[in-house]
């Protein structure tokens, strides 16, 4: 069993942090600092110090990661730093002080960087996993440890592709941890490496061209920033109903009760709930009715 300083963050952290806490020791968590949120501003703890309260972990949030915070691990006398969704950059003495095993949620080297479930989702992959590394200077760039991925023909949106590759972190990063030792790790190819970035809200942005890129889109964003068109509509909830065929970019093909068919150049999704700017979530077929639309206009 091996004691373990876990540093994390959100959701798909915690859920990592739960399956390594029944099967290893952790001494401490360290998460980011509270930070103010919705409209009250009030102060929100991560997922990761929700479940370190709940077990009554030792817990530190520092502003930055420097060499008083290393101070304060040192007593702890950690076997391994096990890093998973943090949100900053690890220096090198923190690299340098004992072994740092990153789980990234992507099949290194494709998809380094802050996003990558968003992007495996836009890529509309078939193939998703997750990679254990020894972490290096550099952005996941580290010698790979382990992998393990799944496939499957099914639709995942964030939430439950997130859920299922951090269940698949966890085990990952148990077994890395019971036999770091007899590991052989092996070196990225650099020149296959792919990089994703933060998601910005213009991201969210669709036109009725493609129907799966609007519904792929819609998978990747379901938790931020959303899919919206032009006119700040948001599409809460849409469906995809058909990838090909050829209609006219946005028209009204028919209303049903549960929903709004609407054509793209390429395919047709059905539009079920949304939300206009400033205003509360409606259902689609309310929000045509006053706006007086009907069959053959354009849904905007």
């Amino acid at each position: 069993m091996a004691r373990v300083v876990f540093f994390g963050t959100p959701r798909f952290a915690q859920e990592v942090l739960h399956i390594v806490a029944s099967s290893h020791e952790v001494v401490c968590v360290v998460t980011q600092p509270d930070k103010p949120f919705g409209r009250k501003q009030e102060l929100k703890k991560s997922e990761v110090k929700e479940y370190a309260l709940e077990q009554g972990l030792p817990i530190l949030q520092p502003q930055i990661l420097d060499v008083s915070i290393l101070k304060q691990l040192e007593v702890f006398q950690a076997d391994f730093f096990l890093v998973v969704a943090f949100g900053q950059i690890f220096p090198k003495s923190f690299l340098d002080f004992v072994p740092c095993i990153n789980i990234h949620a992507s099949i290194l080297p494709h998809l380094r960087g802050a996003s990558p479930l968003q992007e495996m989702i836009l890529e509309d992959q078939k193939y998703f996993g997750v990679t254990a590394m020894r972490m290096e200077q550099g952005l996941d760039c580290g010698d790979i440890l382990g992998i393990q991925f799944l496939e499957t023909q099914v639709d995942l949106g964030l939430h439950g592709l997130s859920s299922k590759l951090a269940q698949m972190g966890g085990e990952l990063a148990s077994a890395v941890l019971d036999s770091y030792h007899l590991l052989s790790p092996i070196r990225q190819n650099h020149c296959d490496a792919s990089v994703c970035k933060k998601i910005k809200k213009e991201q969210g942005l669709v036109s009725f061209v493609s129907a799966r890129e609007i519904f792929v889109k819609f998978l990747a964003f379901s938790t931020w920033p959303s899919i919206f068109l032009e006119n700040g509509l948001k599409l809460v909830r849409i469906e995809l109903v058909e990838k090909d065929g050829i209609f006219r970019s946005g028209e009204i093909l028919d209303v049903l009760d549960d929903g709004v068919l609407v054509g793209c150049q390429r395919g047709k999704i059905k539009i079920l709930e949304v939300q206009p700017p400033s205003k509360m979530k409606m259902l689609a077929k309310d929000y045509l009715h006053g706006k007086r639309l009907k069959i053959g206009d354009l849904f905007c």
